[in-house]
């Protein structure tokens, strides 16, 4: 992996879910978990693995949605909480993080870069997950879902994770549209994993760079504050 030339004042922020981790398949199993309880047939993870990173109710209405339901606001609620409480308990069951992960974060840690986590996932669930999977230690701030009084695409998330870690610029690395959209948002530049679950326009991915191995993130960095 190449050294680093880049600002050691800069904190480089990781989305969670699609970027660092896989956890489509454990999503998509509470999800499954819900439809089979409430009587439906089970959905293929790779059909509803673009919406994983939309939170538990996008993914709950297009599994009722494929089998011809909507569900009312109180209903919705009640099959959210129970989505919850199953995927509490199956956080890292098949969840793993994606390939060279480990290796790329310990390179920018010792290169002296701060890193950080911006999750729209609750802390109730990112957390444990973190901790489950042995990352919580390469990160110097960790934003959830409900840390602030706003979450991603707003830029309070960002800029707040810069500003804990005693940063003057960041770079975000996620995704999925949210993602970019928080990054431009905070003038910060985006990298984009072209294995996460996000889709995204030909005008819009031109607003990243997109990586599709996470060893290349030391060498688009460089690349960026070289320009």
């Amino acid at each position: 992996m190449p050294d680093i030339a880049a600002p050691r004042n800069t904190v480089i922020i990781f989305d969670l879910d699609g970027t660092l981790v896989d956890s489509a398949p454990d999503l998509s199993g509470a999800m499954n978990h819900v439809l089979e309880a409430e009587g439906h047939d089970a959905i293929p993870a790779q059909d509803v693995r673009h919406l994983v990173g939309h939170g538990a109710k996008a993914l709950l209405e297009a599994g009722l949605a494929r089998h011809g339901i909507t569900a009312s606001e109180e209903e919705m609620a009640a099959l959210i909480e129970r989505f919850i409480a199953h995927y509490k308990v199956h956080l890292t069951d098949s969840t793993v993080p994606f390939r060279h992960v480990g290796k790329t974060l310990e390179h920018l840690a010792e290169g002296g870069f701060p890193l950080a986590v911006c999750t729209n996932k609750r802390e109730e669930l990112a957390l444990p997950l973190l901790e489950d999977l042995k990352l919580t230690s390469f990160f110097d701030c960790i934003i959830c879902r409900d840390s602030l009084p706003s979450y991603k695409p707003d830029p309070l998330p960002l800029l707040t994770c810069a500003e804990r870690t005693g940063a003057s610029r960041g770079v975000m690395v996620g995704d999925t549209m949210t993602d970019l959209t928080a990054a431009i948002a905070a003038d910060m530049p985006c990298l984009i994993a072209s294995f996460g679950y996000g889709t995204f326009t030909e005008t819009e991915i031109k607003k990243a760079r997109q990586f599709d191995d996470f060893d290349e993130i030391p060498g688009i960095i460089s690349e960026i504050f070289s320009d």
